[in-house]
């Protein structure tokens, strides 16, 4: 990708407050006081049970470490977990 496109995305997250990722179409997560998060950009669920959420959108992975974690609603696009959230965190997908 040219730099002026990500010069010109990175100042269009900035001016409508938002993160850059959502421009590239990547995988992003909002938590909010540790008891809700919205995951946007996600293509498959790996791994979900009350406690664990994995998901994948086969560049990155997220993983959700929490308790009386509960998929409250599912979109193609969006996932809102509710729970308590302890972890979240990224790691890039191994080829």
């Amino acid at each position: 990708m040219s730099f002026k496109i990500t010069n010109i995305r990175r100042n269009i997250s900035k001016i409508l407050n938002f993160s850059p990722d959502i421009l590239n179409n990547d995988m992003t997560v909002t938590i909010y006081e540790g008891y809700q998060a919205i995951i946007s950009g996600y293509k498959k669920i790996l791994i979900y049970d009350d406690s664990l959420l994995v998901v994948s959108n086969y560049k990155k992975q997220l993983k959700i470490i929490g308790s009386n974690l509960i998929l409250s609603e599912m979109s193609d696009e969006e996932l809102i977990l509710r729970g308590n959230i302890n972890v979240a965190e990224f790691e890039n997908n191994r080829r």
